[in-house]
């Protein structure tokens, strides 16, 4: 969906589409709002399979601005362009590998490698994880990022329609999904248009498109699916 088919659909649901209560450039901010709002609450909504180089060490991190949080480490690479994949890589609890090694950061016990065999994520640090063994500064591997949106802005007059021609940063199937969330913020705006009850009944239907916000992270964290594998 364009910016521009978003816009017209919110203007017509609106009643105005002059955009004389909810000027173009007001609306866009909401669009551009909805789309993080979409990312935060539901990561996997904008993903890409990017190739990470790693430092030395456990811990590394997303350097990258561009990436929200690690969502899946499939692999190794052994070059990453072209993608050569190697060893799978398998997600692991904290906990598991400081019972077994507590060690394990220390590379006079656990010497570093290139090639990764686990890693752990922690949702407090999102752009963060440690991998084992810790790393020679060498490695590279693939990882599934949740990205922010490209946002939405005019490539003409902000307050011309067609200057918003451009797809939205979101696939296709979120687009009704940021027009709820749209409409929600024009009905709240403190406005003789304001209609609060409009505006919490769009909040619903798009809090229920991308469900709850904890059952989605909860989902999406490489933690889940190591405890579904260690049992």
């Amino acid at each position: 969906m364009t910016g521009e088919e978003l816009l017209t659909r919110a203007a017509t649901v609106l009643q105005d589409i002059e955009h004389v209560r909810w000027p173009l450039p007001e609306l866009v901010r909401w669009v551009n709002d909805g789309m993080r709002a979409t990312v935060l609450a539901k990561p996997s909504a904008n993903s890409a399979t990017v190739a990470l180089t790693l430092v030395e060490g456990t811990l590394q991190s997303l350097v990258d601005d561009a990436h929200l949080l690690l969502l899946r480490m499939p692999r190794n690479l052994k070059q990453a362009s072209p993608p050569i994949g190697g060893r799978a890589i398998r997600p692991t609890n904290r906990e598991v590998l400081d019972a077994s090694e507590p060690s394990w950061h220390d590379r006079s016990v656990v010497p570093f490698k290139k090639e990764v065999r686990q890693y752990v994520y922690d949702e407090a640090n999102p752009r963060g994880f440690y991998c084992y063994p810790g790393n020679d500064g060498t490695g590279i591997v693939e990882a599934v990022v949740s990205l922010l949106p490209t946002l939405l802005t005019a490539s003409g007059d902000p307050d011309v329609l067609a200057s918003y021609s451009a797809e939205l940063g979101l696939p296709e199937t979120y687009g009704v999904i940021v027009l709820d969330y749209v409409l929600y913020r024009s009905y709240s705006k403190d406005d003789v248009g304001a209609d609060p009850g409009r505006a919490q009944m769009h909040y619903q239907a798009f809090a229920s498109a991308l469900g709850i916000k904890l059952q989605v992270e909860g989902a999406s964290s490489p933690n889940s699916r190591a405890k579904i594998a260690s049992t």
